[in-house]
């Protein structure tokens, strides 16, 4: 394509002639550009409104079908039937992008409803409930890792057993990595619960469960209900069996027998970020644990978190066992111990406040643990820091002299979650109330 007819400026001016002809070759430069540059890709997408419709076009992916299924309103009964994605960059999501318009139901009889083998794979904007076992099932295979997982706006409602499962191949020679959860409310109900005992004979359930996984982030979601009063419920997040590098931040998790943990027992964790979580358990029912645990895990950063438990159990956050080492623990508030158990140390345990009330927050009893209001040694009295740049509602911080203590940074302008929340998601920022 030639451009010497072009003619933009007449230089009449002898004395501007060379800037308008620096002018006029910059922009022929842009034009060719422009005309040669690609089409954007556009991305088939194929709509589906039955389980039949569903199966087939995830089946068809693996064999080059369309990679975005767009799942129109409704509920699917999927009564055994699941979905197993094994191609990379598949997209599924509901059409309106309301989460309560499409439910994927596994009625008990679908032990998984999502089994994700293949990477870069997002699951969002669906409600997925009563699988038998996970609904969701993110696992590497013999032959590859997998890796980009993004799970987004889910309400995932009464697994059998842990909501999102994430475990290596058999020979543990194959990882999954570098996923995200974000902005999803995982819950287990009364009706829930007893389908769990009745699965397992015990409260083998849990909200997220992560064995052998790198670089995860798990942010602004909640998590609540995860408990059995016959025994002991796994974390709501729990990420172990030489996990490392994961991030949890800015979610809440209310009546988790146990919160967010690193590492059980000898099966560690490495590095990671525990921070601006909200963690509220009301009384006890049965078994209730810690709200933060660091088994055998090192390395670990916990800071800015609030914890308040209005069960027996002593400990908010705990750090055990000989392995669980360089740990740094500072500005969280709590209504119970920081406590090292079993030999676990600390690099730096400092500005931590363990004697909270419940009329220190908006609503403790609603897991609201907004502060309500400045308080002496609270606002303003956390240890600053490099990386401690915002807080639970994606605040600044500070917003006065120095940073406060806990998961919030006090401020009696911003409207706490419910009343709109916004997330960052790289590209995009979104208004939610998926926190109230």
């Amino acid at each position: 394509m030639c451009f010497s007819g072009l003619n933009f400026f007449s230089n009449r001016d002898t004395k501007t002639g060379r800037q308008n002809s620096s002018l006029l070759l910059f922009l022929q430069v842009l034009l060719l550009a422009m005309v040669l540059r690609p089409a954007a890709v556009v991305m088939a997408a194929v709509t589906v409104h039955t389980v039949t419709e569903l199966v087939d076009a995830v089946n068809a992916t693996a064999h080059g079908g369309d990679r975005t299924i767009v799942v129109a309103d409704g509920t699917y009964m999927l009564n055994g039937e699941y979905l197993r994605i094994a191609a990379n960059g598949v997209t599924i999501r509901s059409q309106s992008g309301n989460r309560e318009q499409v439910v994927l139901d596994g009625n008990y009889q679908t032990t998984e409803i999502f089994q994700i083998v293949a990477s870069n794979v997002t699951i969002k904007d669906m409600r997925l409930q009563r699988a038998l076992d996970h609904p969701i099932h993110v696992m590497a295979t013999a032959g590859s890792d997998v890796t980009g997982t993004i799970i987004r706006n889910l309400h995932i409602v009464d697994p059998g057993q842990q909501a999102i499962k994430i475990n290596p191949d058999s020979a543990r020679s194959h990882f999954v990595d570098s996923g995200r959860i974000a902005n999803c409310l995982i819950e287990l109900t009364d009706s829930g619960r007893a389908k769990v005992w009745d699965r397992n004979g015990s409260c083998y359930t849990g909200g997220v469960d992560a064995h052998q996984a790198d670089n995860w982030i798990i942010e602004d979601n909640r998590i609540q209900g995860f408990w059995c009063s016959g025994g002991l419920a796994e974390h709501g997040v729990h990420f172990w069996s030489g996990s490392t590098d994961t991030l949890v931040q800015r979610n809440l998790i209310i009546d988790c027998d146990r919160g967010i943990g690193f590492g059980l027992g000898d099966s560690g964790h490495s590095g990671g970020i525990i921070r601006n979580n909200m963690i509220y358990h009301g009384p006890d029912h049965g078994h209730s644990d810690v709200g933060i645990g660091l088994e055998s895990a090192s390395g670990a950063q916990v800071y800015n978190n609030t914890v308040f438990q209005e069960h027996g159990y002593p400990n908010g956050i705990e750090y055990r066992f000989d392995a669980s080492n360089n740990l740094t623990i500072v500005n969280n508030l709590c209504n119970r111990h920081i406590t090292s158990r079993n030999n676990g140390s600390t690099t730096l345990l400092s500005h931590n406040i363990t004697n909270a009330t419940a009329d220190w927050f908006v609503n403790a009893q609603k897991g609201d643990l907004h502060l309500r209001a400045e308080r002496t040694g609270v606002t303003g009295a956390a240890l600053p820091f490099a990386e401690l740049t915002d807080d639970y509602d994606m605040q600044t911080r500070p917003l006065g002299a120095g940073p406060d203590i806990g998961a919030d940074e006090y401020s009696s302008t911003v409207p706490h979650p419910g009343s709109g929340k916004k997330i960052n998601t790289g590209w995009l920022f979104l208004l939610t109330d998926f926190k109230p």
